[in-house]
């Protein structure tokens, strides 16, 4: 088979990487996955493909998302988890649990996941919690918390959504609203979160047999870590 182009190389190369991966743990295997570190010459993302969000530049953006409840909940949720638009957008009203000031995402009749570490909890700041308290409220525990997007392709008609606003704002084609994601990876960095920690946070695969045992951190672990950032 002739595969051309380098994003497609590097989809073989991590299609290829996570079959051996699940070899080596169903058969108990103690051999490395040769395949984990192996990079393709410019293949995938840089640094520079996308800027992350400074804090003025998201302080400039509140007044753009704050005339809406629904925009809102969107907006700060995404600033203060760095979880993906999708994993947001696509959840239930029982996939906000206020009692413990997390969020459950896992996937939903009308969203899947983008990998298995993305099923994950991730603890909610206040301001996150009220907003999505606010639009849960009297909703079944079955229902989507965002029901606009609640069907096919509703992930990317959220991005648009959102993206026309950050536009009115930051013109910048480097900022998006992938780049609050950035943003809190750089910014559990650079308060001191260990590396294993912002991975479970943001629901990034580790490419390692070990990470795919146990139960994960402790929302309290991670709440620390992000209570920094905050």
């Amino acid at each position: 088979m002739f595969v051309s182009g380098k994003s497609h190389r590097f989809t073989l190369l991590g299609v290829v990487r996570t079959a051996i991966n699940h070899v080596i743990v169903e058969h108990s295997l103690t051999i490395p996955n040769v395949f984990t570190n192996l990079k393709i010459k410019g293949a995938g993302a840089t640094k520079h493909d996308r800027l992350p969000l400074s804090d003025d530049q998201v302080a400039t953006l509140e007044t753009a998302f704050s005339r809406d409840d629904t925009v809102w909940a969107l907006f700060v949720t995404l600033r203060d988890t760095g979880a993906r638009v999708s994993e947001i957008s696509g959840m239930r009203v029982k996939d906000c649990d206020l009692e413990q000031q997390c969020l459950h995402l896992v996937a939903t009749p009308w969203r899947s996941l983008k990998t298995s570490n993305s099923q994950r909890s991730v603890p909610l700041s206040h301001t996150a919690a009220a907003a999505l308290a606010k639009l849960a409220q009297g909703k079944d525990p079955e229902a989507p918390l965002f029901p606009n997007y609640a069907k096919d392709r509703g992930a990317d008609s959220c991005s648009a959504m959102l993206m026309k606003r950050l536009r009115s704002v930051i013109t910048n084609k480097k900022l998006t609203m992938h780049s609050l994601r950035h943003r809190m990876k750089d910014k559990l960095r650079n308060t001191g979160c260990p590396e294993a920690i912002s991975m479970a946070i943001l629901g990034h695969s580790t490419n390692t047999v070990a990470a795919n045992y146990g139960s994960g951190y402790a929302l309290e672990v991670m709440r620390e870590h992000l209570e920094r950032v905050w």
